[in-house]
């Protein structure tokens, strides 16, 4: 199950001043310092480097739930966060913000099915990781953060992994959420839907073609609530204290959000 909030239309702007604070009919404001348990918690990145929340500190941290082998939301959630780093970085940001898609499937997840599925956004952003770890600490975590998971019976013909060819044995069912955290840590602000997709090419073809039928209908018709890259990057701008042009439009120039 998704929770759907209201979504509203950012508008482009001009500005040089401090990015207004995202509007909360797109999302939810908040003000949690994470505690040192949960920022501590082992991760490890799809090269197999271990890392945890701590690391990213005095960086913007933009963290998003998914798992490699799903086929209705998390490959439109990654293209959108993709999508967002690269335009961070377009803006000189990129060694301010960190992009972190930790997955919900640590029992498949393993470190090079991340290193492949990071792989097929190549170039691969370089300020966006993929992480992993144990079942443990990654049910820790999204425990904290409030994160909807639960392993769910595989479809009739199951579908075949991207990856091996081989017929999948269960599914995950969960919610799509983005949190947004400060340079001290804090948790700030969250977007709960899945992604509005500005242009379809924005996803590599392997995961276009992985998609059910579910997929394909979000990627061609986002429903009501769906995030998008302009939003997470109003987000990022106010936590920055920089507005951030927008995601340009195919063969477009980007503009000012906020």
């Amino acid at each position: 199950m998704v929770a759907i909030l209201a979504t509203v239309t950012l508008l482009a702007g001009c500005g040089t001043g401090p990015a207004p604070a995202p509007p909360d009919a797109g999302g939810t404001p908040l003000d949690h310092p994470l505690p040192a348990s949960i920022e501590t918690l082992p991760l490890v990145d799809s090269a197999g480097h271990p890392t945890d929340l701590a690391a990213y500190r005095g960086k913007v941290v933009v963290l998003s739930d998914m798992m490699t082998l799903c086929q209705e939301s998390c490959p439109l959630d990654t293209a959108n966060i993709v999508a967002t780093a690269r335009q961070v970085q377009r803006a000189g940001l990129g060694d301010q913000v960190e992009f972190l898609s930790v997955t919900i499937d640590p029992v498949r997840d393993s470190t090079s099915r991340l290193a492949a599925y990071r792989a097929l956004f190549a170039p691969a952003p370089a300020d966006w990781a993929v992480l992993g770890g144990t079942r443990a600490d990654l049910a820790r975590l999204w425990k904290y953060l409030g994160l909807y998971y639960q392993r769910a019976p595989e479809v009739s013909p199951p579908a075949r992994d991207w990856l091996t060819g081989k017929p999948l044995t269960y599914d995950i069912s969960h919610a799509d959420m983005v949190f947004f955290f400060g340079t001290g840590g804090d948790e700030r602000y969250t977007m709960d839907g899945t992604a509005h997709v500005a242009a379809a090419d924005q996803m590599p073809g392997t995961l276009r073609r992985f998609l059910s039928a579910t997929g394909r209908q979000n990627l061609a018709h986002p429903g009501f609530g769906s995030w998008t890259v302009d939003q997470a990057l109003q987000a990022i701008g106010w936590l920055a204290g920089r507005r951030i042009g927008t995601a340009p439009p195919p063969g477009g120039e980007s503009r000012t959000a906020g």
